[in-house]
């Protein structure tokens, strides 16, 4: 009998366990859990708080009964890259006079922020259409427009597009379009909550180091190389001049060498291994440091504060560097604020 209720006993100890196990393994997933649950809706149909992703049951004669043929991109890359291509659409869209529409490849962006582009699962809008690839060195963003407005049929466009002057006409559009949904923003406040960084006298100044696929031989010739450590030291002691309660948040796909090369007191480092929720904590930032790469670029361009850059990125005459024509950065304008700072 006693040995009967000592296993009552242990049994339910174990269900205790495995309760709370299982509870705190739900917070853990619940945003993994979000991330990928419209893998299996062929619609795309998605309900929040802030917006919807319309059923896209778009026809080709919608858009020729308005005289305005559609105009696609195919999907490559990881989050950055799909961010210049869905921008580059919305740009040359407007040029062009077109209906800009998405292929399935963009249901991660879009279950990120709130675009309003709709979606069209349907493949054959892709084979259905002319194929326009974005192949030549110097990036011409006029002769990119004549030759898609020479073409009377739909246009898939195939290219990276990454050249801010492809969405120059439709700047304000493209930061209404890359605003976070709801559960990222509210995964974003329950980190800073997490880590003790809700006062607001605390100036926060996030931190992308990126480093893993940038620090080969080919990456660094194209001039795609990460920055030397002087050069985030050398950021970080900028802001620390200039403002008295400052404290860093840093993000990298190395947080190892991030550990052990930016030190001290005044460091968190998030070690989440989703590139949204990262991406919103940097933004959600008064202010950054960017490494090199799409991500921070973007980073960059959607932070309001004081955007630092790492001066010679990217390298005089590299391939990226002749690419945009050493236009790689926008100009600063009411939103964006660069700032230059070396290794020296």
């Amino acid at each position: 009998m006693e040995i009967k209720k000592l296993f009552i006993l242990i049994g339910i100890g174990c269900f205790i366990g495995l309760f709370i196990t299982y509870n705190s393994a739900i917070v853990q997933v619940s945003l993994k859990k979000w991330y990928y649950q419209l893998s299996d809706n062929a619609d795309f149909g998605l309900d929040t708080q802030d917006g919807n992703i319309t059923s896209a049951r778009i026809r080709h004669k919608t858009a020729n009964n308005n005289n305005r043929s559609i105009l696609s991109v195919l999907r490559q890359g990881r989050l950055g890259n799909g961010m210049w291509q869905y921008s580059g659409l919305l740009g040359l869209a407007n040029m062009t006079n077109r209906v800009p529409i998405l292929n399935s490849g963009y249901r991660d962006i879009a279950q990120i922020f709130t675009l309003s582009t709709q979606i069209d699962s349907r493949i054959n809008i892709l084979k259905a259409s002319t194929r326009y690839e974005q192949r030549q060195l110097f990036i011409n963003v006029e002769e990119t427009v004549e030759n898609i407005r020479n073409i009377s049929e739909d246009v898939t466009l195939k290219g990276y597009f990454q050249y801010f002057r492809f969405f120059s006409s439709v700047t304000e559009t493209i930061r209404k379009e890359f605003q976070f949904r709801t559960i990222i923003k509210q995964q974003v406040s329950t980190f800073f909550k997490k880590v003790n960084l809700t006062d607001e006298q605390l100036i926060k100044v996030g931190i992308h180091i990126r480093r893993t696929d940038l620090n080969t031989p080919r990456q660094i010739k194209q001039g795609f190389g990460p920055p030397p450590t002087n050069y985030f030291i050398n950021a970080m002691n900028f802001f620390r001049s200039k403002f008295r309660n400052v404290h860093f948040v840093v993000c990298s796909d190395d947080i190892k060498w991030a550990r052990e090369h930016i030190v001290g007191d005044d460091i968190t480092f998030a070690t989440n291994d989703l590139a949204a929720l990262d991406m919103a904590i940097l933004v959600s930032c008064d202010h950054v440091i960017i490494s090199n790469g799409t991500f921070s670029w973007w980073v960059g361009w959607l932070c309001t504060g004081i955007t630092v850059k790492y001066k010679r990125m990217p390298k005089y005459n590299s391939y990226l560097y002749n690419m945009t024509r050493g236009e790689y950065w926008p100009p600063n304008d009411t939103y964006n604020h660069y700032i230059s700072i070396d290794t020296i």
